[in-house]
């Protein structure tokens, strides 16, 4: 089975942060103050506006992202969300939940975030890659093409995922944290049908 994200909260995101962009690029330099303070506040603004701009295209491109998803089979979860995809193997994981807290750009436009907290991360930090949207556009073609000119510069360790995870799991008990949005509903519901299934699958091969 295989879950998708739910692309018109992503695009909505999207042309959300693309109108409050174009707003700080058009009104940034409207301020009513002294010369330098006035300086600085235009230059902070128009680098907010372009800011959100570049946010609107990496979530139009993610709501366009053809190979994004969940997938559930009999050995785990395969993760193709965003920038990266990983894999969880049903017995790695620890406990299912939810969570408010916001760890990264990606839970933005989601109040909620599904958790996952692991038995062992190393598994998990094995399997995890880097990726791009699937995504046949101009933008998305520009990304990739930037992407592989800055490779060389890409993490040489584990060590930025490991740390992602750890501050995870001091705030909020789980180490692996999904936006709703990129759940394809509420992530409780989401929660309940991922416990049912690790329990369907781990009773099988206790069964075997």
């Amino acid at each position: 089975m295989r879950i998708s994200p739910n692309q018109p909260r992503l695009r909505i995101v999207a042309i959300a942060c693309w109108g409050l962009g174009a707003f700080c690029l058009i009104h940034g330099g409207s301020f009513s103050l002294g010369l330098a303070a006035m300086v600085m506040l235009t230059i902070s603004t128009k680098l907010l506006g372009f800011f959100l701009l570049a946010i609107g295209v990496a979530f139009w491109l993610l709501s366009a992202d053809r190979r994004a998803g969940i997938i559930f089979d009999k050995k785990g979860l395969l993760l193709n969300l965003g920038s990266f995809s990983s894999f969880i193997a049903w017995e790695n994981i620890e406990r299912v939940g939810v969570s408010s807290y916001r760890s990264s750009l990606l839970s933005i436009g989601s109040t909620r975030q599904f958790g996952i907290a692991l038995k062992d991360t190393s598994g998990y930090i094995q399997s995890y890659e880097e990726r791009m949207p699937a995504s046949s556009s101009i933008a998305a073609r520009g990304i990739r093409w930037l992407s592989r000119v800055l490779q060389p510069f890409r993490r040489q360790n584990d060590e930025p995922i490991r740390h992602v995870l750890e501050h995870n799991r001091s705030q909020t008990g789980f180490d692996v944290l999904i936006p709703e949005a990129f759940l394809g509903g509420r992530a409780d519901t989401f929660a309940d049908l991922v416990e049912s299934y690790r329990s369907q699958a781990l009773f099988q091969r206790v069964g075997v």
